[in-house]
């Protein structure tokens, strides 16, 4: 090692540049790793202050509740899905002329059913003497009465599901009748 020796002093600066250049290095390397720790802090960290795992217990409790709330939602509509099947869901009306002392078309019959074709089909005889009002039970679609040709005309619209309203001008012998778009 004795040929070493003349260059001791070159070594020693040589180390020291080196000894210099790592401390620099591990400098900026220490000063990155603080920033990247900062970056994965702010990261993991909820809006509350919260830490990536109470964020995650969180946002798995407000799932849970959000199924729970789904859940209870999808069997409320089932149950009403259920009631509507016994609300007023189709509509037929025919307007005539029942009697020849009376125009303008001021008797009708209004057929009104469920969802499984089940109500009533009401009938209003309007002259100018004398009104009379007649109801008759559905089931199913069909009556146990027999029904005029305005009764059945009314239960054909509604069971077809429109709500257009048939008229009829004053009973000829075979009751000729138009059909007007929309309610009158």
């Amino acid at each position: 090692m004795e040929f070493l020796r003349p260059y001791t002093s070159q070594i020693l600066i040589a180390l020291i540049v080196l000894v210099a250049l790592q401390f620099l290095f591990l400098t900026t390397l220490s000063s990155r790793l603080n920033r990247t720790n900062k970056l994965v802090r702010d990261l993991l960290t909820g809006p509350e202050g919260e830490d990536l795992e109470a964020l995650l217990q969180r946002c798995l409790g407000e799932t849970r509740q959000a199924i729970a709330r789904g859940d209870d939602l999808e069997q409320r509509i089932s149950g009403l899905a259920t009631q509507m099947r016994g609300c007023v869901q189709k509509v037929g009306v025919v307007r005539f002329d029942a009697y020849g002392d009376v125009s303008g078309e001021q008797s009708f019959s209004l057929a009104l059913l469920d969802g499984m074709s089940n109500g009533a089909i009401i009938t209003g005889l309007f002259g100018r003497t004398d009104s009379r009002c007649y109801g008759k039970a559905v089931m199913d679609g069909h009556t146990e009465q027999a029904l005029s040709e305005e009764e059945e005309e009314a239960l054909r619209i509604a069971l077809n599901g429109g709500l257009a309203t048939l008229t009829t001008s004053s009973l000829p012998p075979r009751g000729k009748s138009r059909v007007r778009a929309g309610r009158d």
